[in-house]
C-alpha cells in the first residue's frame, strides 16, 4: 500500500479533504439558513395570530410547550426563545428596518415579500396593537 503514497496521491487526498470540508461548511450554512427562516416563520405566525385572534401573551408559553412536546429531540422551543422569534420577526419587519433594507434588497428575490411585510405592519399599527411583550 505504501508504494501508492506519492505526491500525486497526497494531492488527491488533499483535494478530497477540501471537498469534504467545503461540503460540511455548505451544509452548515444551509441548516443555519433554514433555522433562521423557521424562527422567522414561527415568530411571524405567532405575531399575526395574536393580532388576528386577539390571543394574549400567555399563548406564547403554550406554543412553546406544544412545540417542545411535538419535537422532544429539538432544542430552541423554550418560551423565551419563542418570544425571541416573535421579536426577531417584528424587528426585521419594522418600517424603520424595511426603509433601510428595501434599497439593499432591490436586486434580490426578497423584494417580493417586503411590500407584504410593510402592509401587514401598517395594518397592525392602525389597530393600535403593541405586540412587544416583556419576557
Amino acid at each position: 500500500m505504501n508504494e501508492i503514497i506519492d505526491d500525486d496521491y497526497r494531492e488527491f487526498i488533499a483535494d478530497l479533504k477540501r471537498r469534504v470540508a467545503q461540503a460540511q461548511a455548505t451544509a452548515a450554512r444551509v441548516v443555519n439558513r433554514e433555522l433562521i427562516l423557521l424562527y422567522w416563520d414561527i415568530g411571524g405566525a405567532v405575531a399575526k395570530k395574536q393580532l388576528v385572534a386577539n390571543w394574549g401573551d400567555s399563548v406564547v408559553e403554550q406554543i412553546a410547550l406544544d412545540l417542545k412536546a411535538a419535537f422532544p429531540n429539538m432544542s430552541g422551543f423554550s418560551p423565551r426563545n419563542v418570544w425571541y422569534m416573535r421579536r426577531f420577526y417584528r424587528h426585521y419587519t419594522s418600517p424603520e428596518f424595511l426603509a433601510q433594507a428595501v434599497p439593499e434588497f432591490a436586486s434580490t428575490q426578497l423584494t417580493s415579500i417586503l411590500p407584504q411585510a410593510v402592509a401587514e405592519l401598517a395594518m397592525g399599527a392602525k389597530n393600535g396593537r403593541n405586540e412587544d411583550s416583556p419576557d
